[in-house]
C-alpha cells in the first residue's frame, strides 16, 4: 500500500509540472482589445479601429472570477442624416460645413495581384430643401483629368433603391448576380472640366439617346437591375433632372488631394425608374468610384471601388 501512495503522488507531480509546460513562458504577452469606438471630427463621423494592449502573462495566473465580456456587435447598416440645408451645387464645399457626414473605406470586390485597385477615404454628406435631396461625395486622391477621355478621368457613382433592389447593382450577392429589383443610379464621367454644370438639368438626351442621358457631360440618371443590367432612364415619365458640379482641392496633374462630387436631384421626379425621397422618411444608399490610376488605359467598369459590401447605408431626411 506505501508503494501504491508514493506512485499516485509521483503521478500528480508530473502532473502539475506538465500543465506549467503548456503555458506560456514568463515575459510572453497576449492580445485583449477593447470596444471600437466612434469619434465625431471636422464634420465627419468615422468608427476607429480597436485599441491594443499588451498584457504581461506570467506562469502562475489567477483564475478570473469576472463573467467574460459581452461581444460587441457592429450596426446592421451605417447611417447619416440629411438635414435642412441651403446648398449651391457650384462645386464649393463650403455650404457644407454645419453639416456632418459619413466617413468610410472603399474597398474593391474583384481582387487582382498583377493590378491591385487601392482603397479610398472618402466622405458623404446629403441634405436637402423642400425641392431637392443634395449629396457632397468626397474622395481622398490624387488629380487626374482628361478632356479627351473620361477613363483616363475619375467617376463616381451614387446607387438608392427603387423598390427592393440590392446594393450591388439591385443584386444581392457580391458578383451582382441575383437581382432582388431596380436600383437608382446616378453615374457621373467627368467628360466636362471642373466648375462646369453637368446632369440632364442643363444638358439634353441627345438624338436616339434615353431620356436619362446627358449628352454633353456624361452625368447620366440609370437604372439597374443587376451588375450585368444597366441603361439610362427609358421607362414611364424618364427623365435626367440631375444636376452636377465637381472640383479638386488641387488641380495639378498627380497631386494629392480631394475630389468634390456636388450633385443634386428633385425629391420627386415622377420617372418609375427614379428612387422617391421624403422629409421624415429615410433612404438607403451606395457609392462607388473609379480611379484612372488603374492602368495605362485608365479604369474600366470592374476596377471601382464600392461600398456594397458593407451593406447599404441608411440616409435619414429630417
Amino acid at each position: 500500500m506505501r508503494i501504491k501512495g508514493k506512485i499516485l503522488i509521483v503521478v500528480s507531480v508530473l502532473a502539475l509540472v506538465a500543465a506549467a509546460c503548456g503555458s506560456s513562458d514568463t515575459g510572453a504577452a497576449t492580445t485583449t482589445r477593447g470596444p471600437a469606438t466612434t469619434s465625431t471630427s471636422l464634420g465627419t463621423t468615422t468608427t476607429e479601429a480597436p485599441s491594443t494592449t499588451e498584457i504581461p502573462q506570467t506562469t502562475e495566473v489567477a483564475p478570473s472570477t469576472e463573467a467574460p465580456a459581452a461581444p460587441v456587435e457592429e450596426p446592421a447598416e451605417r447611417s447619416l442624416d440629411a438635414p435642412v440645408a441651403a446648398i449651391t451645387v457650384d462645386g464649393d464645399p463650403s455650404d457644407w460645413a454645419d453639416v456632418v457626414g459619413l466617413a468610410m473605406t472603399l474597398e474593391p470586390i474583384v481582387a487582382d495581384a498583377d493590378k491591385p485597385i487601392e482603397n479610398r477615404d472618402v466622405t458623404i454628406k446629403m441634405a436637402h430643401d423642400d425641392e431637392n435631396i443634395y449629396a457632397l461625395f468626397t474622395v481622398d486622391d490624387d488629380y487626374n483629368w482628361n478632356a479627351e477621355d473620361a477613363k483616363l478621368s475619375s467617376a463616381a457613382a451614387l446607387l438608392f433603391p427603387v423598390d427592393s433592389g440590392g446594393p450591388h447593382m439591385g443584386a444581392d450577392d457580391e458578383q451582382g448576380a441575383n437581382s432582388t429589383g431596380l436600383v437608382d443610379v446616378w453615374h457621373w464621367e467627368l467628360e466636362c472640366a471642373a466648375g462646369i454644370e453637368s446632369g440632364g438639368a442643363v444638358n439634353p438626351p441627345g438624338e436616339g439617346k434615353d431620356l436619362g442621358n446627358d449628352s454633353v457631360c456624361n452625368f447620366d440618371d440609370e437604372w439597374a437591375s443587376d451588375a450585368l443590367t444597366r441603361g439610362d432612364d427609358n421607362g414611364a415619365g424618364a427623365e435626367n433632372n440631375l444636376l452636377g458640379v465637381w472640383n479638386h482641392s488641387n488641380p495639378t496633374a498627380d497631386s494629392p488631394g480631394l475630389w468634390y462630387f456636388e450633385m443634386s436631384r428633385p425629391l420627386q421626379t415622377g420617372d418609375e425608374q427614379d428612387a422617391r425621397f421624403a422629409a421624415g422618411e429615410s433612404t438607403l444608399l451606395a457609392l462607388a468610384y473609379w480611379d484612372s490610376d488603374f492602368g495605362p488605359d485608365g479604369w474600366d467598369d470592374s476596377t471601382h471601388v464600392q461600398s456594397s459590401n458593407q451593406g447599404w447605408i441608411q440616409v435619414n431626411l429630417r
